[in-house]
C-alpha cells in the first residue's frame, strides 16, 4: 500500500481562516461576543453559485463556496470562514469518503457578519 503524500497539494493555494464566536468576560461582570480564530488552513476554494435574497429587509447577493482542507474534526456549522475579505457562514462540513483525509466545507454569505452587536 502506498502512502498518500499531503505535502504537495497545488490546488490548495488559498489561505482561509476558520473562526468561532465565543463569549469573553469583559472584566466588569458582563460578557461580550468575539470571533476567535481556531484554524488557518490552506484550502482548495471553488465558487459554486450566487443568488439574491432579502435578509433583514435588505436585498443582497448571496455567494456559495466549497472549500476542501485537510481533515479536522472540530469544525462546527456555527463557525465562519474568512476568505480574503469575505465572511461566510459554514452550512456543512463533511468527510467526502469517510477516510478522514479531507474535509469539504460548504459556506455562504447569507447573513454572515464580522461584527458582533
Amino acid at each position: 500500500m502506498t502512502r498518500r503524500s499531503y505535502v504537495n497539494y497545488p490546488r490548495r493555494r488559498h489561505k482561509i481562516t476558520i473562526r468561532r464566536l465565543i463569549e469573553v468576560d469583559d472584566g466588569k461582570g458582563a460578557y461580550t461576543s468575539e470571533w476567535v480564530t481556531i484554524a488557518a488552513p490552506w484550502a482548495e476554494a471553488e465558487g459554486l453559485s450566487g443568488r439574491e435574497a432579502t435578509l433583514d429587509q435588505v436585498h443582497q447577493g448571496i455567494a456559495v463556496y466549497r472549500f476542501r482542507i485537510r481533515w479536522r474534526g472540530d469544525i462546527l456549522t456555527a463557525d465562519q470562514v474568512k476568505f480574503g475579505a469575505i465572511n461566510l457562514n459554514i452550512t456543512s462540513a463533511q468527510d467526502p469518503d469517510g477516510l478522514r483525509r479531507d474535509l469539504v466545507i460548504i459556506a455562504d454569505t447569507a447573513g454572515a457578519r464580522s461584527d458582533v452587536a
